[in-house]
């Protein structure tokens, strides 16, 4: 045979095997593509100094001597003394990012690593759901609702505050480039599961920001939804506790406000109100009073806290153990949410 013939021949079967391929291509069944990954569950943490975060974290193992929440320290830290990160969450705190673990508090502490709420509040939703979850927080320190956060129905000549404004960008910014921010969640789908708002001090102060402050934050968490999409989000409200059961005056006055938010006949049932009064720690407060925070014994003061009372004395259990509590009633909402009118 020659070397001509036998490349015919080659060629020959080369094409009835891919004439043949095709044809069996044609005639098999069409096959179904994957079903689509779970969407990725986004919840918007947002406030002031305190959502920011100014609990140390060196400040955390206080939480093993509590009585009843000391089991929960083995929850967050290895064997080794590291902290746990959380399972399938990760944050994007205005431009910090990556899997939520400890420090995703403000920065420049001269007290090391902090945290806010979201540590705890991530570990807590995280251990609860299979879906992956992203934390967006946007939180800004000294920023009241009357003005900085006022939502666009109240804004006036000059619209929405600047941090309202600020807040929306964030968000949106984070769920379009969510395949460049977090590799690990690129092409899935988003949805914003919840809210949480903890701010109030900068109202808190002003009398006539503390009478307007229902209204006004109950046309911001309307306005929240509106411009997100979002008409049946659920919101949590973290009461503003600095100096726990034996707050006074404008204090008592302030959480009023605070509760009559998620009372209102179109908000109440998925805003809930979570008091951390209970959270703030008095020991701490006692040192703090009797000025051991700056005396010869400090390192008592700071092993457990390391700020001021406005700040939750800047102590990283109660940070953990409100965001916790925030987590908890986040969830309670969304397994009871309730059909609105």
């Amino acid at each position: 045979m020659s070397m001509t013939i036998g490349i015919h021949r080659v060629t020959a079967i080369v094409t009835l095997i891919v004439v043949a391929a095709s044809a069996a291509s044609q005639d098999a069944p069409a096959v179904e593509p994957p079903a689509d990954r779970p969407a990725v569950k986004v919840y918007l943490l947002a406030g002031q100094s305190n959502m920011e975060g100014k609990g140390a974290v060196n400040t955390l193992p206080w939480i093993g001597e509590d009585l009843e929440y000391g089991p929960l320290l083995q929850t967050i830290q290895n064997d080794d003394g590291s902290w746990r990160e959380g399972d399938g969450v990760w944050i994007d705190f205005l431009g910090r990012r990556g899997r939520l673990t400890v420090g995703y508090g403000s920065t420049g502490s001269p007290h090391g690593s902090l945290i806010g709420p979201e540590y705890g509040f991530g570990m807590t939703v995280g251990a609860a759901n299979d879906e992956p979850i992203l934390l967006v927080k946007a939180a800004w320190g000294g920023k009241d609702v009357a003005q900085d956060f006022r939502g666009p129905t109240l804004g006036g000549p000059d619209g929405p505050g600047e941090f309202y404004r600020r807040t929306i960008e964030h968000l949106k910014s984070t769920i379009a480039e969510l395949d460049q921010r977090f590799p690990e969640l690129a092409g899935r789908r988003t949805v914003l599961a919840g809210i949480v708002w903890f701010q109030g001090w900068n109202d808190m102060v002003n009398k006539e920001k503390t009478a307007a402050y229902a209204t006004n934050l109950a046309q911001m968490i309307r306005d929240l939804r509106t411009d997100l999409d979002a008409p049946d989000c659920p919101v949590v409200i973290g009461e503003l506790g600095v100096h726990g059961d034996r707050a006074k005056g404008g204090m008592l006055i302030f959480r009023a406000a605070q509760a009559a938010v998620a009372e209102q006949p179109d908000l109440k049932g998925n805003v809930k109100l979570v008091r951390t009064a209970e959270f703030y720690d008095r020991i701490a407060h006692d040192l703090y009073e009797k000025d051991v925070w700056k005396g010869p014994s400090k390192e008592r003061f700071y092993r457990i806290a390391s700020d001021r009372p406005y700040h939750y004395l800047g102590s990283g259990k109660t940070q953990f153990l409100m965001g916790k509590a925030f987590g908890d009633a986040m969830i309670e909402m969304e397994t009871n949410s309730p059909a609105r009118p």
